[in-house]
C-alpha cells in the first residue's frame, strides 16, 4: 500500500534538487567513461572523482528522503 507524503514547497523543491544532483554526476561519469583521452591516469582520476561525488549525492538523496517520511521504494 503507498501512502502518499505531503511535502512543503521547500522540502519538495530540495528533494528535487539532490535528485538532479545526482542524475547529473552519473550522467557526468558516463560521457567521461565513454570519451576517449590521451591521458588514462587523468581519465581514471576524473572517474573515480566523480564516482566518489555520486555516492556522496545518492547518499544524501536517501537521507533527505527518509527525514521527510518518503519510504525507500525498494525496501
Amino acid at each position: 500500500m503507498t501512502e502518499k507524503v505531503n511535502l512543503k514547497p521547500e522540502e519538495e523543491e530540495r528533494l528535487r534538487a539532490l535528485c538532479q544532483r545526482s542524475d547529473a554526476l552519473n550522467h557526468g561519469y558516463a560521457a567521461v567513461e565513454d570519451e576517449e583521452w590521451t591521458n588514462p591516469e587523468m581519465k581514471a582520476r576524473v572517474l573515480g572523482a566523480l564516482q566518489e561525488m555520486h555516492a556522496e549525492a545518492e547518499e544524501e538523496f536517501r537521507r533527505y528522503r527518509s527525514e521527510v517520511g518518503i519510504p525507500n521504494p525498494l525496501a
